[in-house]
This record gives structure tokens, sequence and C-alpha cells, in this order.
């Protein structure tokens, strides 16, 4: 085990166990033996936050590419979402929520806030006809996909940058806000339940059969079943902006003070810390048998049974830079669009060199992004010379 990895979290972490119930793997209390492809599915669009319900970042069907140009850009004003594709649709989330046809690049409906009820900041959920979408702390919607007509409003506290979370069936959403998660009906909005937290819930939640796993900004990780009912708490050692993955029994969480953690579902308690250095925010990538996080500045790879730090790359700039994995190409942003290796390249102990597969410069700092059908959703932050300063959404295509 390197030196970075550590176990000090073992002693300091305190496990509140919630319930009786011992493990969460499942529902009926089976282990959970899905690979990080089984976790991501075989979709190669991207129809929520984190590609996934277990936010794997991951698609491991897609083409493989080697180079792209620029097919549309629209224009997003401050607002920076993970990107969000499905059935040829392109959602994004500016001061309203706009569907765009992928191919032509036009504008199919656009649903802005209500008067007094928030902005839209978090990218929806797309499940078929329906598409999900929550107002920063006020509402959540169901929207008719071909329409952009509102089938049902609940009232409900929701993270800023929480985005709905559909289960396995499709038949509930799970929402987290200040102090609680909250589980709906898909089809009436209904609230199911409401289990009370301790501290904000910022970030989407992860759902794993039955069970879904949430953080709070002041660190603590939940696991809370399909009856609203605790398995259990752990306590991070720092804040935490980043959402939770969870694959084959193994939650995987970043904290401020520059750790990545990966904790046992069955057991409740830590099985490897890796320190990556900075603030580790933004989601986590998870595939094959290797977990990606960014640092603040540096994109790490790490083992993903046992946190072995393998290789970091530097993208340029600070930000919260959350990697994709697409196929056999691993995505990253910073000062621009970077494709790498999985392996990282080769490396003769000091220099890691051919690690790159190719780079697209953006124009300014890319951020947010999400990889669908063959295509790459980029946002980017530019500037001009009077110091105004925009978001902008890039569709790139294999060139």
């Amino acid at each position: 085990m390197p030196s970075s990895t550590r176990r000090r979290f073992l002693a300091a972490c305190s496990v509140a166990a919630l319930s009786t119930t011992a493990g969460c793997s499942g529902a009926d209390g089976s282990r959970n033996a899905a690979s990080p492809t089984d976790a991501a599915g075989d979709r190669t669009d991207w129809p929520t936050a984190g590609h996934d319900r277990a936010n794997t970042n991951a698609v491991p069907g897609a083409p493989s590419v080697r180079g792209v140009t620029r097919m549309h850009r629209f224009d997003s004003g401050l607002n920076a979402t993970q990107p969000i594709v499905s059935d040829g649709t392109l959602y994004h989330v500016t001061d309203a929520l706009r569907a765009i046809d992928v191919e032509s690049g036009e504008e199919r409906w656009a649903l802005s806030p209500e008067e007094g009820q928030g902005n839209f900041w978090a990218a929806p959920s797309v499940d078929g006809d329906a598409v999900y979408l929550a107002n920063g702390h006020q509402r959540v919607h169901a929207i008719d996909a071909a329409s952009g007509e509102k089938r049902w409003t609940t009232e409900l506290d929701v993270g800023a940058r929480c985005s709905p979370t559909l289960d396995r069936d499709g038949e509930a959403l799970f929402v987290g806000g200040e102090g609680h998660v909250s589980r709906l009906d898909t089809e009436t909005g209904e609230v199911a339940w409401t289990h009370e937290l301790f501290g904000q819930v910022q970030e989407t939640l992860a759902v794993d059969r039955q069970v879904a796993y949430a953080v709070t900004e002041g660190g603590e990780l939940y696991a809370l079943d399909e009856y609203g009912d605790g398995y259990w708490r752990v306590d991070l050692p720092a804040k935490c902006q980043t959402p939770p993955t969870v694959v084959r029994d193994t939650v995987y969480v970043g904290t401020f003070d520059g750790f990545v953690h990966a904790v046992d579902t069955a057991r409740a308690n830590l099985a490897w810390s890796t320190e990556v250095g900075g603030f580790v925010k933004g989601g986590i990538a998870v595939a094959e048998d290797v977990v990606y996080a960014d640092g603040g500045r540096e994109l790490h790879a790490m083992d993903r049974d046992t946190g072995e730090h393998r290789w970091s790359f530097d993208v340029g700039t600070t930000g919260d830079h959350t990697p994709v994995v697409a196929g056999d190409t691993v995505y990253t942003t910073g000062d621009r669009l970077y494709a790498l290796k999985p392996g990282g390249g080769v490396s003769n102990g000091t220099i890691r060199q051919d690690a790159v597969r190719f780079t697209h410069e953006t124009g300014g700092y890319a951020g947010p992004m999400s990889v669908a059908d063959g295509r790459l959703f980029v946002t980017a932050r530019l500037g001009d010379e009077e110091g105004d300063v925009t978001t902008a959404l890039l569709v790139l295509e294999p060139s």
C-alpha cells in the first residue's frame, strides 16, 4: 500500500448505525456483485447526471474518438451543468431548460421557471418520454419530453446541485435538500417518504438496487432503503461536494481534505482512503478496475480495490473537473479538453509520457462535460477583452 493511501480513517471515522439491518447491498440483504460496466449499463447516451443512477460517469460502449471538430455552440449565461442527451435531444440548462435537436441544433421547446420559483441549476434526468427537473430549493417537475409541458409539480426543498435520481424500475425519484432525502412517485409526484438527515444535501444521490446513498456538505454519507429507513451513517473526515458513486458494494466519495474514500456498504466502514491533494470536488468516474477523481488541478487514477495511486495528469488550471470514461478513453477538462489513455501513458519513474490521445481548445476554461452517441458535449467558461465572462456549451463530433 503506497504512503498516499491511509487507513487512519478506520480509527477516526464515526460509524453510526441507523437501524438494526447489517449491510445494505440490496433490499433482500444480498451482496451486489455488479461490475462498473454493469452499473453503467449499455446506454451510449447520457440521460442523467453522472450518466446513470450509480453516478459512474462511464459509457462502456462508446466508440473510439481520435479527434473532434465543433458542430454547434449554445450560449449558457453563467450556468454550467453536465449536459444531458437522450433520444437525439440535448437538454440544456440556461435561464430555462431548453430541448435542442442534436443533429440540426434547432430548439424544440423551452421551459422557464415560474416567477418566484428559483432558477434551474442542476441537470435534468430523462426516462423514456418524461424529463424530471428540480428548481433550486423550491420545486420538482415532471415534463413531457416531446412537448415541454409540465405533467406535475411538487413543492419540495431540493439542493441546488441535486439532479433527480431514478430507481431501477423508473417508478421513483430520489432528491435531497436541507436536512432530508425524499422519494417521489414518478407518475404523480406524490412524496412517498422523507427521511430527516443531519446536514444539507446539495449533490445528486446514487441508487443501487433499492438503496439510496446521499452525502451532506458537512461530510456525512447515508444509506437509506426503499422505505426511507436508515441502514447506516458514516461520518467523513471533511466537507464533501462530490456525488457518491456506487459500484460492487463500495461507495466512492471525495472530501475537502484532498482524499478519495471507498466505503464498504456491507460493513459501513472504510475500505481505503487515498490522498490526491487539493480539494476533491465534482464527480468521480469508475470504469473497469480504476477510480478517476480530480484533486483540483490534476486528474488521479487509483486502483478500485486497494486505492493504490496509479498515475496523475495535470489539467492546467484549478476547478471542478468531473472525469468521464467513454470506451477506451478517459476525458477530463481544465484549460482545454483532454482525451487520455486509460493507462496514463508510460513512465520512467519521474516523467510520464504519451498519455494524451488528443486535446481540443475550447476558447476558455473547460468545465462539466458528457459523452453521448459518439459526440462530446463540453461546457466552456469564456471571456472577452472587456472582462465579461459567459459560459457556452460546445457540441463536438468526431473528426
